[in-house]
């Protein structure tokens, strides 16, 4: 196949690659050392901050693994403090980490931290949850403080123990009576909301980005805002309620600082202090108590007015968070999204929070997407280490369609994903008995399917097959898997892009406070900037992407489109597999860890060919080589009087001719004009033609005829030359390239 080679950018630079064995040992030291350090740390103060390790590694080099094997053999310090709690995207993860954990043959007890809703794995053959009253706990959860003292047991005024009558042997609660120091395996969810646990925390490991987890919205509909609520009525706080309503509603629709228009106001941190502990005051109870019968529970629930509720609640938080900030650089965690259809046309107001992580042990990170910018907002005095190394993958990608969702998912867009079918079937062909891994968002596989008469289903009970490849969506389920590490080839359709909306509310939430102005976008647009593409040669070609105008913003908008990208295509192993594995990302957005081999067109790649072959001018050449209807001419001269006198239905006048030829060297068109007959099964030999009149200059020209044959045919079809001399190879003399030697 041809090739173009783009101009490289030498400016550009990237961290040096580690051989997969020493990654892998300097991992292994940089972990052991982090736990040699800080065995003997002790929280003294409010205002100390534990120790923190970031690992930003490459997908598949083993990191989890090494994780555990590390505290299988340093663990004991630490478990004679307390728990070594291990967070894992989901419970599925942390049910194989902990078999993983458990493999190494540690003598450390360990167990499986589960919610109320999982299966209790004690009582496999009922598929019972680990909370007899799970469903009710999820709808009391909406409302009360605590489901374990609303549900389970509490302490009544006479310090008496009441218990629910399911208590007692509770599967769920008897994780908190765990008091033994263990390692404890357990999901992402749990950073956000205590575990069931008793006992000291020695040492939290966290595997996977989890800031996402962190964060947590609240939306108010703003007429549940705009009008007063009744327990304010008739106090004097109602007046101030109304300066607060305004003062807000005004700066969020303006877009201006809402800590100025508070101040401009006159309005004090107290009293919005006073209207948080107002709102507080006036927050119905859902009174229920663990004797509750299951019957009356469920009418209790259902009665309450739990959007009352929520409104309440929220309004609360907004006027906590106004007077923590009002006094200081103020927030931009609140915002006004205006009304949409999907909305049901209601304006709301948003409070973007974020939970800080626990601060009471050393913390190790572990992350192949690891970001500083991200990670400093939760833990700034953490030490990162990069550890990379690169993958064994032939890697073709796109270079000038990002296949978004949003367009490749439409009706009429049958024709582009015609063309992603033609590439899929093609790699599964060329994959032989080896599997094909398929990645792509929800809609876009809905639609492939629907395509087929069939239907995509987001939760299978099997993996689901797509012409002959097996097929995945993108998302945090993909993390940690390990079950595609055989296959011979991916193929990523288009990106995972969240919206711009939900962008910028993890935006606000992760940085409204940090005392830096946002800087959001117009228009719900984002920017176009700059970026490069790392080559198979370490070289960099400058291309676009789209990004948002906040650096910040940036950060996270690549947490999910380029890492999650990256981490499907992890899911092949790719740093141990014993051949270089085929990627293709059927999207222009360049991945940060991924060297590309082939940074080609969309048609090149539907095709199976290079840019150069399905450029115009190429295409064109093989048009006036092969006529169509199995015609095809027997030899063709290189200059622009030849082609106009050898192919004059596709070059009819010799203006057309020259404009071919421009910035078009005889060295390329013969290269391309046997590439041509190359992939039409025809011979072909190299001729000069030249005259004895011609000043030495020679005409470029290719027979379709064997060498031995190749000066006859010359001969027979252009006469008017004294010479025909047969070449070996492809040399072609630099004057000849824009020469018209022979007359017409």
């Amino acid at each position: 196949m041809l090739d173009t080679k783009p101009e490289p950018h030498p400016e550009h630079s990237h961290e040096p690659w580690l051989d997969l064995p020493t990654a892998r040992r300097q991992l292994k030291e940089h972990i052991l050392q982090f736990l040699t350090n800080n065995v003997g740390w002790k929280k003294l103060d409010d205002n100390e901050h534990p120790p923190v390790l970031g690992l930003k590694v490459s997908a598949g080099l083993g990191k989890t693994r090494t994780a555990l094997d590390c505290i299988a053999t340093h663990g004991h310090n630490f478990l004679r403090k307390g728990h070594i709690l291990f967070y894992v995207p989901t419970l599925g993860l942390a049910v194989e980490a902990e078999k993983t954990f458990r493999d190494l043959k540690s003598d450390h007890p360990s167990f499986v931290m589960r919610g109320r809703s999982a299966i209790n794995p004690n009582d496999p053959n009922t598929n019972a949850p680990m909370c007899a009253r799970s469903d009710l706990a999820k709808e009391v959860a909406k409302s009360a403080k605590s489901v374990t003292r609303t549900l389970c047991r509490e302490e009544n005024a006479k310090g008496e123990i009441v218990e629910a009558a399911c208590a007692k042997g509770c599967p769920y609660l008897a994780q908190e009576a765990i008091i033994e120091p263990h390692v404890v395996f357990l999901a992402h969810s749990y950073l956000k909301s205590p575990p069931p646990l008793s006992g000291d925390v020695a040492l939290r490991i966290i595997d996977e980005k989890f800031w996402a987890t962190m964060i947590d919205l609240q939306a108010l509909p703003h007429d549940n805002w705009f009008l007063t609520p009744d327990h304010f009525e008739g106090s004097k706080l109602a007046e101030a309620y109304r300066q607060v309503r305004k003062s807000v509603s005004d700066a969020l629709e303006a877009e201006t600082p809402v800590h100025l228009a508070l101040r401009d106001g006159k309005i004090s941190a107290e009293t919005l202090r006073e209207l948080a502990a107002a709102e507080e005051m006036a927050m119905p109870v859902l009174k229920l108590n663990p004797q509750t019968p299951d019957d009356l529970a469920k009418i209790k629930i259902s009665s309450f007015d739990h959007v009352a509720a929520n409104s309440i609640r929220v309004r609360s938080l907004i006027f906590d968070l106004l007077a923590k900030t009002l006094d200081h650089r103020g927030t931009e965690r609140l915002s006004l999204e205006k009304p949409t259809i999907e909305k049901n046309n209601r304006a709301l107001i948003k409070l973007h929070q974020l939970a800080d992580l626990p601060a009471d042990a050393p913390m190790i990170l572990l992350d192949a997407d690891l970001d500083e910018t991200i990670i400093r907002r939760f833990c700034g005095n953490t030490q990162f280490e990069r550890l990379l190394v690169r993958p064994k993958a032939h890697v073709i990608q796109v270079s000038d369609k990002t296949l978004a969702s949003s367009t490749l998912k439409e009706e009429g867009q049958q024709k582009r994903r015609a063309d992603v079918v033609r590439i899929i079937k093609r790699e599964v062909e060329r994959a032989q008995s080896e599997d094909v891994l398929v990645v792509g968002t929800t809609s876009v596989l809905q639609a492939f399917y629907k395509d087929c008469g069939k239907e995509f289903k987001e939760t299978p009970s099997e993996p689901q097959i797509l012409h002959g490849a097996t097929v995945r969506r993108f998302g945090p389920k993909l993390l940690g898997v390990n079950a595609y590490s055989e296959f011979a080839t991916i193929i990523l359709v288009g990106r995972l892009q969240l919206p711009v909306v939900t962008i910028e509310d993890q935006l606000r939430a992760v940085f409204g406070d940090s005392g830096s102005p946002l800087n959001l976008v117009e228009g719900n647009r984002l920017v176009s900037s700059a970026t490069s593409v790392l080559r198979a040669n370490d070289e960099r070609v400058e291309t676009k992407v789209q990004s948002h105008p906040d650096p910040r913003g940036t950060a996270l908008l690549q947490q999910s489109r380029e890492a999650q990208s990256e981490q499907a295509i992890a899911r092949l192993r790719l740093l141990g597999a014993n051949v270089p594995k085929r990627v293709l990302v059927l999207s222009n957005v360049p991945l940060p860890g991924l060297p590309v081999d082939e940074w080609l067109k969309f048609d090149a790649i539907v095709q199976d060919r290079t840019d150069v072959q399905v450029s115009k001018k190429y295409q064109k050449l093989e048009r006036a080589i092969c006529e169509g209807n199995g015609h095809r001419v027997r030899g063709i001269r290189l200059s622009a009087g030849g082609l106009v006198g050898d192919a004059p239905k596709v070059f009819p006048k010799l203006t057309g001719a020259k404009e071919f030829r421009k910035d078009l060297p005889s060295a390329e068109v013969l290269k391309w004009t046997m590439t041509i007959a190359a992939d039409m099964d025809l011979p072909a030999t190299y001729v000069r033609l030249s005259s004895g009149n011609r000043g030495g200059h020679s005409t470029p020209a290719v027979v379709f005829t064997a060498a031995e044959k190749a000066q006859q045919l010359s001969q027979d079809l252009w006469p008017d030359f004294d010479k025909h001399v047969v070449v070996e190879g492809f040399g072609v003399s630099g004057n000849e390239g824009n020469a018209v030697l022979e007359a017409l």
